[in-house]
């Protein structure tokens, strides 16, 4: 069908391929795929249309549909028209539209309504208005008899009654002959004039055959009294209701999306959407306009693009609904906006100054549909959307920012008194840093760090990384001839490296420059060696393979040790240089060190040295690790059976997440060298797993490998060796060369136990050549299973030559 549908000779409005708020122009995203479906309104619908269709037999009806800008109010009436034209044959549907601005003359909305009966209904529309003659001039322009031609020039009020009442029997008139079912759109733009009929009528209506349904902007009808005046009247009779629409469902968000992209949208796309509008269609429409094509969907980078900026139409659609708000109601939202999307309302008025009244701010703005009322949570409001805070903030000019930032920072301070409760530190360190160039950065660095320290307490390690990097960076603000500033930003850098080691690998650049750089400041404030540091770049440089070079850090360790006998300078020593000789391959000179290590590290948590933090693990899990790696190769199997148990017993309560993976991960490689697939899945699991929920990228993808390897040999080939591919992938970009011989090794019995003999052969080629890079002759030894594998697909000669090189 090429043109608009016709009930009965009123034209309907064509359909439009997309909702949109009453005041925005435009009706859907460039190269939208397919029209918009209708969707998440079903019951609304089969209300209105049985109840409406009541008119052909003399129950008529009077709804009124409520809702925000771009809910699908209109979209609604769109499906009401053709569902009435199936329900009554005999039903007339007309439709009409109060506008806003200037110009509009009064009873407009009746107007339309009587200009479309007298084209459709001609004769029938003479014989009821014959009567009438000039007092429908105010209605109908066109039938007016020049100056003077109404009469009751001296009783204004009488005369407009009478026009009233004529309209109303006019209607009346035609509903008798066939059922009339009235569409009026839009009535919080509705004129006085308008308004008064509509509440005549409403009460001339009973017993008639006619049914009304009415649209209006929810906030607008609650706020403004003469509106909300006339529907009480209107909807205080039989066969009346009041419908509200609120946002679409998530299930019917992702009807739109499968209808303009098809299917296959990640579920995370959808919630992005459905959370970002609040499943107003208008909304989501505006927000797929920022990708340009729906498709595209279904990129990678989609959810980022959802959230990353505010619609154009959308703001301009919002900043609509501020400019009715009064001037100092919007300071007082603006506020609100910096606060959070949550607010707090002690915390406003603690904040607001004496020229923002609060209490009358948040009434408007809750009659505007701007904030609502947490029912759960007394005194605390939110934004409907957050996209409403979103365009506050975004008119707000920087300096100003920053400086209701530092205010509400001050008031957070105020209220907590001379300590501020754990809770309220990341709130305070948000809004401090936030302040920017508002706070100086010396009153800024104390809170940002106590919020590091308190997201560490809680392992997370996101959060502690954040705050580091944002105090690192208002550090590099202080005078650069300050020393004890100096001194600050070199505990800064070591701090983010060590945590970037701990969840990225210590071979991570980033991690290894970040302690580097500490290091060096050092020279600048003339502070003796750290051992924290140097024990950092030693594990950093023999997890990148590099290991003549960790062993100078292992000599620098040993001598400050001997010296000033520093727990972290001792131990540190004894791993360092044990897991350099472990992986040469020079076993029984690596024992002897990692025993010593144990030894070290069981007598300084007797004595209650904690040094976790220190070496990013709980020592006594380090030095066991590599020890029970030793005892096993070497054949000792008993004593590696205990230390595999004493792993587990050290971190199965109250372990950091670090502890408990090395500990799984140990334990999941000593299973797969047993052959015992069932132990190595279940620990590589619960590591895999507990890695994940902490952010710890480098032991996830470490527990991972390990993970595959058991799943190809439970039956699992595919999923197993694509799974340790991926895994690989991974540790790549943290440069982890450090066990890639032993990781490769494993791989290859995945492959050979799948039936893929040559890519088996291909990964034992280049385990080969990384074994003969870096001289990690450990990974050949007879004692391990992947040597024997090696043998019977190379031959024995490559482990001869390779010990040879």
């Amino acid at each position: 069908m090429t043109g608009p549908r016709r009930l009965h000779g009123v034209a309907r409005p064509p359909a439009r391929p997309a909702p949109a708020p009453d005041d925005c122009p435009g009706s859907g995203p460039e190269g939208a795929a397919a029209p918009w479906p209708f969707t998440g309104r079903d019951q609304e619908l089969h209300r209105l249309t049985t109840a409406s269709a009541g008119a052909t037999t003399g129950h008529g009806y009077l709804a009124c549909v409520l809702g925000a800008a771009g809910v699908g109010k209109t979209r609604l009436l769109m499906e009401l028209a053709p569902a009435l034209e199936t329900a009554g044959d005999a039903l007339d549907v007309v439709w009409s539209h109060c506008f806003p601005g200037e110009g509009v003359p009064p009873y407009w909305l009746w107007t339309q309504v009587l200009r479309h009966l007298s084209a459709t209904r001609p004769d029938a529309f003479r014989t009821a208005t014959a009567p009438f003659d000039t007092l429908l001039a105010p209605v109908m322009p066109e039938r007016s008899a020049g100056p003077g031609g109404q009469g009751h020039e001296n009783d204004w009020a009488q005369a407009r009654f009478l026009t009233h009442d004529a309209v109303c029997e006019v209607l009346l008139a035609l509903a008798a002959e066939r059922p009339l079912v009235l569409l009026l759109e839009d009535l919080h733009w509705a004129d006085a004039a308008s308004l008064d009929l509509l509440r005549l009528l409403g009460t001339r209506r009973h017993g008639h055959r006619i049914s009304i349904v009415l649209t209006a902007r929810d906030f607008e009808a609650d706020s403004d009294a003469t509106i909300r005046r006339v529907l009480a009247d209107v909807l205080r009779g039989p066969r009346t209701e009041t419908l509200r629409l609120g946002g679409l469902s998530r299930s019917a968000v992702a009807s739109l999306v499968e209808a303009q992209a098809g299917r296959g949208v990640g579920a995370d796309v959808v919630d992005a959407l459905h959370e970002r509008s609040k499943g107003n269609p208008y909304f989501v429409m505006q927000l797929l306009s920022l990708l340009g094509d729906a498709r595209r969907l279904h990129d990678a980078d989609a959810t980022d693009v959802l959230r990353a900026q505010v619609p154009t139409g959308v703001r301009e659609a919002l900043r609509q609904r501020f400019a009715a708000l009064p001037e100092p109601a919007l300071r007082v939202l603006r506020l609100c906006a910096v606060i959070g999307t949550e607010i707090d309302t002690d915390l406003l008025h603690r904040t607001a100054t004496e020229d923002e009244p609060v209490a009358s701010s948040l009434t408007a703005a809750i009659r505007a549909g701007l904030l609502g009322e947490d029912p759960h949570h007394p005194g605390r409001l939110h934004f409907v959307h957050a996209l409403v805070r979103e365009t506050l903030l975004d008119v707000l000019a920087r300096d100003e920012r920053h400086r209701l930032h530092a205010r509400v920072a001050e008031s957070l301070c105020t209220r907590g008194g001379a300590q501020v409760g754990d809770e309220e530190f990341e709130r305070l360190a948000h809004h401090t840093w936030h302040a920017q160039d508002a706070l100086p950065a010396r009153q800024a660095l104390p809170r940002l760090l106590r919020a590091a320290e308190q997201a560490e307490q809680h392992l997370a390690y996101e959060k502690v990384e954040t705050w580091l990097r944002r105090a690192v960076h208002l550090a590099g603000l202080l005078p650069r001839d300050d020393a004890s500033a100096r001194a600050l930003e070199q505990r800064l850098y070591i701090q983010l490296g060590q945590l970037l080691a701990m969840v990225r690998g210590y071979g991570d650049a980033e991690a290894e420059a970040a302690l580097t750089r500490g290091r060096a400041l050092g020279a600048v404030t003339r502070a003796p060696e750290d051992p924290s540091v140097l024990w950092a770049l030693c594990s950093a440089f023999l997890v990148t393979g590099r290991y003549d070079e960790s062993r100078q850090f292992s000599r620098l360790l040993r001598d400050i040790g001997s010296r000033t006998r520093h727990p972290v300078a001792l131990l540190g020593a004894a791993y360092g240089k044990g897991v350099a000789l472990h992986v040469r391959g020079r076993l029984p000179e690596a024992l002897a060190e990692l025993e010593r290590g144990v030894g070290l590290a069981d007598r300084f948590a007797r004595e209650g040295r904690a040094l976790a933090r220190t070496f990013q693990h709980d020592p006594r899990v380090s030095c066991r690790s590599y020890d029970a790696f030793t005892h096993w190769i070497l054949g000792d199997r008993d004593t590696a059976r205990a230390r595999r148990s004493q792993l587990q017993g050290l971190t199965a309560y109250e372990s950091r997440p670090s502890d408990r993976s090395f500990a799984l991960y140990v334990d999941a490689v000593l299973a797969a060298w047993e052959g015992d697939a069932e132990t190595a899945r279940a620990s590589s699991a619960e590591g895999a797993r507990l890695a994940g929920e902490h952010g710890l990228l480098y032991w996830k993808a470490m527990l991972r490998l390990t993970e595959g390897w058991s799943l190809a040999h439970l039956g699992h080939d595919d999923e197993g060796v694509t799974q340790m591919r991926d895994s690989l992938a991974e540790l790549r970009p943290s440069r982890s060369h450090l066990r890639l011989p032993l990781h490769l090794g494993l791989l290859a019995q995945a492959q050979h136990h799948a039936g893929r003999r040559d890519d088996a052969t291909a990964t034992l080629r280049k385990m080969l050549a990384v074994i003969e890079h870096r001289r990690e002759h450990v990974y050949l030894h007879h004692a391990l299973p992947t040597t024997a594998l090696l043998h019977d697909l190379l031959g024995r000669h490559v482990t001869d030559v390779a010990l040879s090189g």
